[in-house]
This record gives structure tokens, sequence and C-alpha cells, in this order.
């Protein structure tokens, strides 16, 4: 199903929760969940972390157990300060995140100068009764650049450009760099409307070249990530293509003008990512070699950088595949719903294609991340039977290494 949207409209907390697990734990992950939500609607909030912690094979697999478990330090401060705790808030595990994301999104707009003033937020503060403690530890866990955040919030307004070389424009600013009647389109495909609307107020902030239209697609309900981006390709004529997960926000306000710049120095070009390798291994496997580029990590307790820059004489690194939180494109190319019918090495697949279609797929030498991707925790269930299927189209007689 394809919705069209109109684009313009500190403190570290050591744990133990890796520790190898006991035998035996056979509980389901939502049955877990159900007496966690039971321990709160009790208030019998001094076993939550305890239950997580014996299961903790369980919780360190889910994100949703993951964040109550690291919000269990936020209860404990909260009762010792004598204030009222975090966990008395909600009424179960699905309240609490949707609290934690709903202030990680706003934290992450201040961090990097989306947020369209502060009032929102401090309502939000007042009316969701966010202590000081859960107000610092979710910075630790989500904000890039810590400082600049709490003195924009001590003073009211963010602090525009304090942090790095981003200052995003204001909603809708233009900037040069387009022919007339060119055109771009955002696709997500996704399953949770609360990151796809989060995901399309980074791209709304977006400054957009003179002359460029802007059109978003999201696409639900796909039966695979390649069978929804085929469906969306075939639905927008625009030009250029942006495929992006919805947890993937993009914080280069001038991503629209960089990527077109590219494409029209280089007409080989087909495809840029922002994170890749240079040769695909013969395990099929991006990460058992060295990846270039830069991008924001974040994972449920920490925002990381990742950087391996590529040499500082070269305008972009050609790339045997890229990693597809997000893939811009100039031309079209089918995406191998055919082969891969679940939710892993679409990616890799895709940048194969182009390379057998003629097309260069590269990652550009970027000064600073264009995105920061909230990707929490990566789900593997499927991922060995779609490494087999690229390892057997891809790598046998290829220039994979």
């Amino acid at each position: 199903m394809i919705h069209l949207h109109n684009a313009l409209a500190s403190i570290k907390f050591v744990c133990y929760i890796y520790q190898k697990d006991g035998e035996g734990d056979f509980m389901d992950t939502q049955e877990l969940k159900n007496q966690v939500n039971e321990l709160m609607r009790n208030q019998k909030y001094d076993e939550i972390e305890p239950l997580l912690f014996s299961h903790r094979k369980k919780t360190r697999n889910d994100n949703d157990l993951a964040v109550t478990y690291y919000l269990c330090a936020v209860y404990k401060q909260e009762k010792a300060a004598g204030q009222t705790v975090i966990f008395s808030k909600v009424l179960s595990v699905e309240e609490l995140m949707g609290r934690y994301t709903v202030l990680k999104f706003y934290l992450r707009r201040i961090d990097f100068d989306v947020a369209d003033g502060l009032e929102e937020f401090q309502q939000f503060l007042i009316e969701a009764r966010v202590s000081p403690h859960e107000l610092l530890w979710v910075i630790d866990y989500c904000v890039v650049h810590k400082e600049k955040v709490l003195k924009a919030i001590e003073g009211g307004l963010p602090q525009k450009a304090a942090g790095g070389l981003w200052a995003m424009p204001e909603r809708g600013e233009t900037c040069t760099g387009a022919a007339d009647g060119e055109e771009i389109c955002f696709i997500i495909c996704t399953n949770d409307p609360v990151y796809a609307k989060e995901c399309i107020y980074y791209i709304d902030h977006l400054k957009v070249p003179e002359g460029m239209q802007i059109d978003v697609l999201t696409v639900e309900e796909a039966k695979s990530l390649t069978a929804g981006y085929n469906e969306a390709m075939k639905y927008s004529r625009a030009k250029y293509k942006v495929y992006l997960h919805h947890d993937t926000f993009i914080v280069n306000p001038d991503f629209i003008r960089d990527c077109v710049e590219i494409f029209k120095n280089d007409p080989q070009v087909g495809m840029i990512g922002n994170v890749g390798v240079d040769r695909m291994p013969v395990t099929g496997i991006m990460w058992d070699v060295d990846r270039y580029g830069m991008l924001y990590e974040q994972h449920v307790y920490e925002t990381e950088l990742l950087s391996n820059p590529i040499s500082p004489d070269m305008p972009y690194m050609e790339a045997e595949a890229i990693d597809g939180f997000i893939m811009i494109t100039q031309y079209d190319v089918p995406w191998r719903e055919d082969l891969f019918t679940k939710w892993d090495f679409y990616d890799c697949s895709q940048s194969m294609e182009f390379i057998r279609h003629g097309y260069k797929v590269i990652v550009p030498n970027m000064k600073e991340p264009w995105c920061v991707h909230d990707c929490g925790f990566i789900d593997f269930k499927n991922y060995d039977g779609e490494k087999a299927k690229y390892v057997a189209e891809y790598v046998s007689g290829s220039r994979c290494r």
C-alpha cells in the first residue's frame, strides 16, 4: 500500500545485561513483557530489573525490553531522591516506549537544529512529568552534542550550528543547484507510523534546490523490502529516488543538492550510499571487511559516530555494496523481489544489480555524517537464508574476495 505525502507541508550506566545466560530460559518475549506490565500495574517496581536480568537473553534482543531495563537506572535515582518514579507514570512497556520515543525525538531535533522552537518540547516535559534524572539519561543515550543540547534547553532556544557543520534551514528554504522540472522522491518502506512521521519531519527541513519538486512515498504492508521498493519505484516518475528506512533521519541540510551534484558531475554514478565496502568478502557479510563512510548510529544505550573516511583527495569511493539505511539513485533498476523475499541483503543485491547494469555505486567523501540511523537491535531471524541466496547469486565467479 503506497501513500503519497506532501513533503513541504554525562552519565554512563555500567550494566551487566550482556553476561552469559543461564540454561533453560524458554519464556516467550511477549510473556515477559506481560509480566513487566503486571509489575507496573501492581506498583512492584523493584522487581522489574531482577526479572529482566534473569531473562537477559530475551531482554537484550528486544528493543522495548532493553530500554525498559536501562531505564531501571532512572527509576532507582528518582526513588533515592524521593521523586515520583518513571514506572508510576506509565501502565505498560508500550506506554514507556512511547514516552521514551517522544522525548528522544524532541532531543534529537534540538541536537541537529530542526526544532521549530521549544514550546512543544517544554509542554511535553511538564505534561509527562519528566524528571531531571530521566532527561539526563535520555540525553546520554540519544544525543550526539550533549553540551549543546543542555545549553539549548537551559537557554530556551536551540543553539544553531553550535555542535557541528550542519545548520538546518527553516522549513521550505530553497537553495541553488537543480534544473527546473527536476523531481526527487523519498521512498520509505515502513511498519511504524510514528517513526515514518519523524523521518518525514527531517525531509521537510531539507534545503530544496530551486526548481526541484519533492515527493514522499510511504509503503506499508509490503511483502518484502524489495517488493515494496519496486512498487514505489514504478509509481514514482522522479528521476532521483531516495530509498530509506523509517528510522533514518537526514541531518545534512544540503543533502538534495549534494546528491544531485554528484549525479550531474558523473552520469555513470547510478547509486549513492553513506556507508559501504569497496569489495564484498566471499562470506557475503559486509561487516567482515572494513566499511567506509560516516554515520551517527543510535543503539539502545548509546549514539555513536561510525567514521572510516575515504581519502581526502577523492570525491567518492566506488563500492561493491552499500548499507541499505539510505540508498539514492538516478536510474531505475528493478529490485530482485524474485530472489530476496524478506528484509535482508536487498541492499547488497541492489548494489550488484547496478554494477551489472554498468553503473557505479559510490560512497561520497563526507565531512560529517549525512544521517542518523536509529537502528536499535537488528533482527537476524531470516539473515542466514537471505545470505545464502546472495552468495549463490553474486559471489561465485564475481569480483568478491
